[in-house]
């Protein structure tokens, strides 16, 4: 049965995003994206929006009169566009554009934010994701970054995907109260335009190593059905949770499949 409400969802144009945009379609949602290219799913609302930028955001939130069902923040860019770019869109903007518009999801709705399995160490960093996350706005926080960058004691990317893990948390406390549950998806690799990214700042051998563990890299459906098993609220009492989709990599790392 289709949401009372359209799903809104950033990173809609390609990838992960535009996976999760089709199959919500299939599942008979109404869908909005909001993305720096517009996107060519027919039948999705496309809102223009950069994350990096705070006015972009606050224009787009200017459109967005709401209710919606559910909020799917999934865009997201990898290290190698550099490490102010990295903290900009995937957390500081993140941050700023759910919390414009969430007044605007429905009692009872979700949140889902796209980590991924380089956030799953959080806890080695927790007080300096704390100290990241006190700063109330985008411009603050990114002068916390630029500051603190070379004593977190890891890269951009990581930090940024470790710090979503910790808001997911803190939001989920946070709409307790709206029964509005928060959760976050950590892939591992998936085949999309930008796997060339992660494989220059791992290595060749390291993403083939991790691909050879579970037979192959994830396509961007694997991770698109479990966000939108999330969005749909199909395990409702699941709430704060950093959900692992990775095909058994992490299980792999941690059992020690391979010698």
């Amino acid at each position: 049965m289709a949401l009372p409400h359209p799903v809104l969802l950033t990173g809609g144009a390609s990838g992960v995003g535009a996976a999760t945009s089709q199959l919500l379609l299939a599942h008979g949602h109404k869908v909005v994206s909001l993305d720096i290219k517009e996107t060519a799913i027919d039948g999705v609302d496309h809102i223009a929006c950069d994350l990096s930028n705070p006015t972009s955001i606050d224009t787009a939130l200017t459109q967005l009169p709401g209710p919606y069902s559910a909020l799917l923040n999934i865009a997201g860019v990898p290290g190698t566009v550099g490490a102010d770019l990295t903290m900009q869109v995937n957390v500081l903007g993140l941050r700023r554009f759910t919390e414009g518009v969430m007044g605007r999801i429905a009692d009872g709705g979700a949140i889902v934010n796209v980590a991924s399995i380089a956030g799953n160490n959080w806890r080695k960093r927790r007080n300096f994701i704390m100290e990241l996350l006190a700063k109330e706005d985008f411009a603050t926080g990114l002068t916390w970054w630029q500051a603190n960058a070379g004593e977190v004691g890891t890269d951009a990317y990581t930090f940024s995907k470790e710090t979503v893990v910790v808001y997911t948390m803190q939001l989920a406390g946070l709409l307790l109260e709206r029964n509005i549950t928060v959760n976050d998806v950590g892939p591992g690799p998936v085949e999309t335009p930008i796997l060339p990214d992660f494989t220059r700042d791992v290595g060749d051998d390291v993403m083939q190593q991790m691909i050879d563990m579970v037979g192959r890299a994830a396509d961007p459906t694997d991770i698109a059905e479990a966000i939108v098993v999330l969005a749909e609220r199909q395990i409702n009492w699941l709430n704060g949770q950093h959900i692992v989709v990775d095909g058994g990599l992490t299980a792999g790392y941690s059992a020690r499949w391979q010698k």
